[in-house]
């Protein structure tokens, strides 16, 4: 049973894989969307593209560690009031100083108990209020792509007859919602039409809501919830990375930039698919 009544947002920063994927199953499990990344300086682009409720991070990670990490985030605004958690196997005063002074609201020491966890999900649910249960899209252009779907022939004719040779934010978004939605229903058999689609800065944020299939569903539950949970994941991780050539070249086509890379995440609680994409530079449009 979930801990709150809308699924917290939660990212995990953790260079130890198997005990980021535990606690990542364990706050999962507790009915909320979680996101896990294995080191600080991923973390940075992840946070943007995700915009969490609640970080936990590790404070001893060989990139950047918890301290820097929690500094540099405290610095973006969209960050200034999120609840940091450190979780660290360090003991010592020290250690717990620094991480304060760094920008953490509290220190849990490794291994966490299932009581703090819960503590912690439960108190930015309280601080937060209502403002889970209303998350809006980041400010901006409305998302028209799904009333608008824009086919990419017909985005490279409108292209081609610009003398910009480029498209609008919402004519990119309507092309790459159109080819996601296309490439579901040819590849997979299956279609999703909750598909949310925003820029920031270098990045693109793909959402695709309730994509888990029957198949998946029953896999979960007859598998125990860590082996399902991974299968799912792998699965998906694998069928992404065999489309991710196409899945860029789409993007590229209708944004206009080359991608750098391409991250992918599923949330086997929430059924939401998220694929970013980060640009080789910040697009710009007609």
């Amino acid at each position: 049973m979930s801990t709150v009544e809308k699924p917290l947002r939660v990212l995990i920063v953790d260079d130890n894989r198997d005990g980021a994927d535990a606690l990542g199953l364990l706050v999962e499990a507790l009915g909320n969307q979680v996101h896990v990344t294995y080191g600080g300086i991923q973390a940075l682009d992840v946070a943007n593209a995700f915009q969490p409720d609640l970080m936990l991070i590790d404070l001893v990670m060989p990139d950047i560690d918890g301290c820097d990490l929690a500094t540099q985030l405290r610095r973006i605004p969209a960050f200034k009031q999120t609840k940091i958690a450190a979780i660290t196997g360090l003991k010592d005063e020290r250690h717990k100083v620094l991480a304060m002074k760094a920008g953490c609201d509290l220190v849990l020491t490794k291994p966490a108990a299932l009581d703090e966890i819960k503590a912690v999900l439960a108190s930015v649910e309280l601080s937060s209020g209502t403002a889970v249960r209303s998350r809006k899209a980041p400010k901006g252009r409305p998302n028209q792509a799904l009333e608008n779907r824009l086919p990419i022939d017909e985005a490279r004719k409108i292209r081609s007859d610009r003398e910009s040779k480029s498209l609008t934010q919402t004519e990119s978004e309507a092309a790459i919602c159109d080819g996601i939605i296309r490439f579901q229903e040819e590849y997979l058999g299956w279609r999703s039409n909750q598909v949310q689609i925003h820029f920031i800065k270098d990045l693109l944020v793909v959402r695709i809501r309730s994509v888990l299939t029957l198949a998946e569903r029953q896999l979960g539950k007859t598998a125990t919830p860590e082996k399902g949970r991974d299968l799912i994941k792998q699965t998906r991780k694998q069928l992404l990375e065999l489309a991710r050539p196409m899945l860029e070249s789409l993007v590229y086509e209708a944004v206009g930039v080359k991608v750098r890379s391409m991250h992918h995440d599923i949330s086997t609680v929430t059924g939401e698919e998220v694929i970013v994409f980060s640009f080789a530079e910040i697009p710009r449009f007609e």
